[in-house]
């Protein structure tokens, strides 16, 4: 498992560390003059939120175990507000009348796997705050593959789609650097 999930988490890292031409940042001569004109895209939504979190794209240095578990308390509480917040950008694809019956199939799936991720996250927490940091891992990372069921659903049924996938890639790069947080805070 630990090789599975050192795995998942390089590769997470590697795709953050060549990020694709729409994760990129507009120059800031652009950004101004299309600031009212051009919708942000979710790639850079979520590249954007993650120093609001806390995340940067180097691993938090950890040095105590409350420290490791105090970081990877607040990743958690982040993931939730923004799978809640992508939840409400699925319902809205879900409520669209031109939304294909097999995209509809995996979005109403994708609400279910963000529910379970939701109360996932929720545990992860209950099992840090008890110092359950083995049961934490095994938490964070059902998290993670739930968000990844969502995005399965897409490739199997529809093909990738753009916004669920850059979604996914950014929950598995933050729950792998929360079990990076982990793994140091139990030490």
């Amino acid at each position: 498992m630990a090789l599975t999930l050192t795995l998942i988490f390089l590769f997470a890292l590697s795709s953050n560390a060549t990020p694709s031409p729409s994760a990129t940042s507009p120059s800031p001569e652009v950004a101004a003059a299309d600031a009212a004109d051009t919708p942000i895209s979710l790639s850079e939504l979520l590249e954007l939120a993650l120093p609001e979190i806390g995340v940067q794209k180097k691993l938090v240095a950890v040095s105590s175990e409350t420290e490791g578990c105090k970081i990877a308390s607040t990743q958690l509480q982040a993931l939730e507000r923004k799978i809640n917040e992508f939840k409400t950008v699925l319902q809205n694809r879900l409520s669209d009348p031109k939304t294909s019956k097999p995209i509809k199939t995996c979005l109403s799936q994708c609400q279910d796997n963000f529910e379970d991720a939701i109360d996932g996250i929720k545990t992860s927490i209950e099992s840090i705050n008890k110092h359950d940091l083995s049961k934490a891992n095994v938490d964070v990372s059902a998290v993670s593959t739930d968000v990844e069921s969502c995005n399965d659903c897409f490739i199997e049924m529809t093909g990738e789609d753009p916004e669920i996938k850059a979604f996914d890639d950014w929950v598995r790069g933050i729950t792998g650097e929360c079990l990076v947080n982990l793994k140091k805070a139990a030490g």
